[in-house]
């Protein structure tokens, strides 16, 4: 080996030593600064516009969050590209534990899948907290279709290949996508029909412009109690606390269907460990009390409260779930 190599690699040992030293050096600091948590105010970042489904839930939690942590939970929206710019701008943050994102299968799951230039991969550059809530989905059809069942839908959009329509709140959303897993699995063939939004996708059907669609409780409700609209089913694992007596897509006859359309709570990558089981046990101790719970279930919210470990476990099957159906369906943004 000549002198030069010799240096180098002498050099190279040298810098590894001193980066090993300073990582330890900064070890206490970090577990203080982890046991003081939070000494500021936080910052809980909400993808999207004020007075949706996801801003309303981040409100009742930020302001909970704020009694049980002991320093104030700011909610702050930055909304743009589907939730994306929000959820780009938490993973670019301090992994620190004053910025936090409410984020959700549209720019966690969904959006990343589809697009290849987002500039965060959330497997990568955020670390889950807790899934808070699943947000209470229903299959709909407009009133006067004709159908009182899923089996009946089912049978009626074979007898009538690609002339039966339904709408969605935008390409490649959840609602777009769940519907298209649906169309899967019931081997069936319907057109999809794109709106800006929820809103305007449930008021087509309520004046019968199309004729089903897989909606948020919350966006329905009205129609359904008005008799615009006839929910078939609920989309989620279990039965919808607003609408007991509606069976399950998996009950009502396709086999194994579930959709879970989440919201959580999640922190750049490298936030601390202490912090995230202290921000996991603030928001567990909310999710399960029984006052929260009566809140979310009126706003059509069913409360979950995975912790961190379960939460990231969720997501990573969600990704192998939703990627062939992405593939499949040439669902677009």
């Amino acid at each position: 080996m000549t002198i030069g190599r010799l240096l180098r690699k002498a050099q190279r040992l040298i810098t590894a030593v001193s980066a090993a030293a300073l990582g330890i050096s900064c070890l206490p600091q970090v577990a203080a600064a982890s046991a003081a948590y939070p000494d500021k105010p936080i910052r809980l970042i909400v993808p999207y516009a004020t007075g949706g489904a996801t801003d309303v839930t981040a409100r009742v939690l930020a302001n909970e969050m704020s009694a049980r942590l002991g320093q104030q939970v700011v909610v702050e929206n930055k909304p743009g590209v589907a939730g994306a710019i929000g959820a780009a701008y938490v993973a670019s943050q301090p992994a620190d534990g004053y910025t936090l994102l409410f984020g959700g299968a549209g720019n966690v799951t969904l959006r990343p899948l589809m697009d290849p230039n987002l500039s965060y991969k959330p497997e990568r550059d955020l670390a889950t907290v807790n899934h808070v809530v699943t947000y209470d989905h229903l299959l709909v059809v407009r009133s006067d279709l004709g159908v009182n069942s899923v089996a009946e839908l089912v049978q009626m959009a074979k007898a009538n290949p690609g002339k039966m329509s339904f709408g969605s709140s935008g390409s490649g959303g959840p609602q777009h996508l769940a519907m298209e897993l649906f169309k899967q699995m019931a081997g069936v063939d319907i057109l999809h029909i794109p709106y800006k939004g929820e809103a305007p996708a449930a008021t087509d059907l309520a004046g019968g412009r199309i004729d089903m669609s897989i909606s948020s409780a919350t966006a329905v409700a009205s129609h359904i109690a008005a008799g615009r609209i006839k929910a078939l089913a609920t989309t989620n694992q279990y039965r919808s606390p607003a609408f007991p007596d509606l069976p399950t897509v998996s009950e009502a006859g396709v086999k194994g269907y579930e959709v879970d359309i989440y919201g959580g709570v999640m922190a750049p990558a490298g936030t601390p460990p202490a912090i995230i089981d202290k921000l996991n046990k603030a928001i567990v101790e909310i999710v399960t009390s029984p006052e929260i719970q009566q809140k979310f279930h009126d706003a059509k919210l069913i409360p979950v409260g995975r912790g961190p470990a379960e939460f990231a476990d969720f997501l990573a099957k969600e990704r192998e779930k939703w990627g062939p159906v992405i593939k499949s369906s040439g669902a677009q943004l």
